[in-house]
């Protein structure tokens, strides 16, 4: 089984693709030059406009995963995907090409406490180095970006996981019963 991240997709194509070639992959830059207390703001008064930084840089990155799909199902491969560029709207393209998929946000109350854990066990953890405020607004905006994605799933018709009182690790378990795979 192959697996692989969109992350890791994403920045391949970012030392591929220019900015000029590819505009919307490269979307997040000006989110992470901003002054920190713009980004806060655009998390939690704007996310909406956020929500579509993420949708344009996922549909730029899906022609990589699209085409990894595509090239592991021709080499009789299964392959496990995850990361935010794999949107219901684009895996619901997948009709000819065998799949399962299964979606996972976050919209609980302890998604901060959460993040400060993980972040705290993970010594390469982005988050591990920002604010307090930074991780309040950061969770905020998945919460908003979960409740999108668990929209989009449930129009799509593919299932949603609300993994509210878990940590991200611990959610491994129901995804992998979700998909009817072994754990071993």
């Amino acid at each position: 089984m192959s697996v692989i991240s969109t992350d890791t997709l994403g920045a391949v194509l970012e030392n591929v693709l220019s900015p000029a070639a590819a505009p919307d992959l490269f979307v997040f830059d000006k989110f992470n030059k901003m002054p920190m207390a713009e980004r806060v703001k655009l998390m939690t008064k704007e996310p909406t406009a956020l929500i579509d930084y993420v949708r344009r840089e996922s549909h730029v990155v899906w022609k990589a995963v699209e085409a990894f799909i595509r090239r592991e199902n021709d080499e009789r491969r299964d392959a496990l995907i995850e990361g935010v560029a794999v949107l219901p709207e684009l895996v619901s393209r997948l009709e000819d090409v065998p799949h399962r998929v299964v979606f996972i946000g976050n919209q609980g109350e302890n998604h901060k406490e959460n993040i400060k854990k993980f972040a705290e066990k993970n010594e390469q953890d982005w988050m591990r180095n920002v604010s307090d405020q930074y991780i309040s607004a950061f969770a905020m905006f998945v919460k908003r970006m979960s409740a999108y994605i668990e929209q989009e799933a449930k129009e799509y018709g593919f299932e949603y996981i609300e993994m509210d009182k878990e940590l991200f690790e611990n959610v491994t378990e129901e995804v992998v019963k979700s998909l009817g795979l072994s754990a071993s």
